[in-house]
């Protein structure tokens, strides 16, 4: 009788142990990583994997992406998305912004512009890029960038400063007598972590 009355309990707790299932599944399945970064969760599940990926490489880095899409888009100020009076200008080159995967994009078109004394003007066009940790705008002699030294590629991967927003047109002047024929991408660079977040191939 004794023996009947474990098997019935055994079984009636087996029984609430599988409807319980989908409750206490995840509290096993978390890794370390999620408890590592608050608000991983949140994510679309593709975003996830490349942030989990990034984290086994640089747990600094990850917690930094979060934090700045915690923040939200910083729009460029109006004022700022003019196109700027320029003297004679001519379109020189102007490339499109890729994506590097699910975390890491830039939308847009970067155009560059000689003026008729000579200067330069690189603008981006219909540009949103995914928030980063300070972002820079960079000048490189690699077609494609995606590792700092490929950013710095011939003794380029010049800075030309930080980003006016994450979305919204800006404009970047360089002086008369810049050798632009060494530029063949526009890229978006992560300065503290060395990380390139788009390029835009210059034809």
């Amino acid at each position: 009788m004794r023996t009947r009355w474990i098997v019935l309990l055994f079984g009636a707790l087996l029984v609430a142990g599988l409807f319980a299932f989908p409750l206490w599944w995840p509290l096993l399945n978390r890794s370390p990583v999620a408890d590592a970064l608050p608000g991983l969760g949140d994510l679309p599940p593709d975003q996830q994997a490349v942030v989990e990926v990034i984290a086994g490489e640089d747990i600094a880095f990850a917690a930094a992406l979060i934090e700045s899409w915690r923040a939200g888009p910083d729009a460029v100020p109006e004022a700022d998305q003019a196109m700027p009076e320029m003297q004679g200008p001519t379109l020189y080159k102007s490339g499109e912004f890729t994506q590097i995967d699910a975390v890491r994009y830039a939308e847009g078109t970067a155009r560059v512009y000689q003026q008729a004394d000579g200067s330069w003007m690189i603008r981006l066009e219909g540009f949103e890029v995914r928030n980063g940790p300070q972002l820079h705008l960079f000048l490189s002699a690699h077609p494609e960038p995606r590792t700092p030294e490929e950013v710095r590629e011939g003794g380029l991967g010049l800075d030309w400063g930080p980003l006016k927003g994450s979305v919204g047109n800006q404009n970047f002047p360089l002086p008369a007598g810049f050798d632009m024929a060494a530029v063949r991408s526009v890229v978006i660079f992560s300065i503290p972590y060395q990380e390139v977040f788009s390029s835009a191939q210059l034809f």
